[in-house]
């Protein structure tokens, strides 16, 4: 488990709940190494979240994997130890209503590129579980690449007809370098297939920004923030990202993982994750920004 001879005070932790998944999505970076479980008993687990939360006065909990809703005892007690919670799931099991506590689902694309990615069927599953969820808000949550760009404004179109909803966006991040897994098949298609440059990114986030005035208040990613993702700007926020200091990523057994839960071979220089770009946001103090980190939907 981690440990700091001084621990530090970290605002917010990511932690693997679980490292099965009943998916294997072809942009997944967990699955971009095999691997057995080596997840934790709830106990353990649990008790190892405690001591951490007390040690770095943890405010902020995303409950990620895997998909953490195979371990649904492990999410519904966890949920209750943090006065804010994040729930990230692939959407194919019954959504659970908790308190403090906001949950994404993933979506990427309308059906046949979801399927194509995801797997067949997967989009008419999420679909339903979120119908049949009693959550005050879902928050879709869609990674961006070269497969799904095309088609943003059909799956935007679909998405905004359902109540109580919302989307962001993320861009795939990739890794420096690829190796063959036996047991995931996708890692050509994430090295040749997926990836953006910066610059083929640009036209990406401008539509972006067109479709949140297309549906107000639907997309979620402030416009500053995407703006900052725009290639001219992309370089300054990822060299100062201070996703180190703020919060603590860790794996299924408590360690850390660095520099961020994608791990240690990341591509910084193209990442896509939101957070980097929303902090320099906030640090301009963006009024959008600023809403949104009120309103504690991150």
């Amino acid at each position: 488990m981690f440990f700091e001879v001084e621990p530090r005070e970290y605002h917010s932790a990511i932690v693997d709940v679980t490292d099965r998944c009943n998916l294997r999505c072809q942009h997944c970076y967990y699955y971009r190494e095999e691997h057995e479980s080596q997840e934790l008993s709830k106990e353990e687990l649990l008790d190892g979240i405690r001591l951490l939360r007390d040690r770095h006065h943890i405010q902020h909990m995303s409950w990620a994997g895997g998909e953490p809703l195979l371990r649904r005892d492990v999410i519904e007690e966890g949920a209750e130890l943090f006065p804010r919670n994040v729930l990230n799931t692939n959407g194919m099991f019954p959504l659970p209503r908790l308190s403090r506590t906001n949950v994404y689902v993933s979506i990427d694309g309308p059906p046949e590129i979801h399927d194509q990615i995801r797997g067949q069927g997967t989009y008419e599953r999420v679909i339903q579980n979120v119908r049949e969820g009693a959550c005050d808000l879902v928050i879709f949550c869609s990674t961006v690449n070269k497969l799904n760009e095309p088609h943003l404004d059909a799956m935007i179109a679909g998405l905004s007809r359902l109540k109580n909803t919302a989307l962001i966006f993320a861009f795939f991040t990739p890794l420096k370098s690829y190796h063959r897994v036996e047991r995931y098949p996708h890692s050509e298609t994430q090295r040749h297939r997926m990836p953006f440059t910066l610059e083929e990114r640009d036209p990406v986030i401008h539509r972006v920004l067109e479709l949140k005035e297309k549906y107000p208040g639907y997309i979620l990613n402030p416009s500053r923030a995407l703006e900052l993702m725009l290639s001219e700007n992309a370089a300054a926020c990822t060299r100062n990202c201070n996703m180190t200091e703020r919060s603590l990523t860790l794996d299924v057994r408590l360690n850390r993982r660095l520099p961020c839960v994608v791990g240690s071979d990341v591509d910084c220089n193209l990442c896509g994750c939101f957070f980097p770009f929303m902090t320099v946001a906030s640090r301009e103090k963006d009024p959008e920004t600023l809403e949104f980190f009120a309103r504690g939907i991150h």
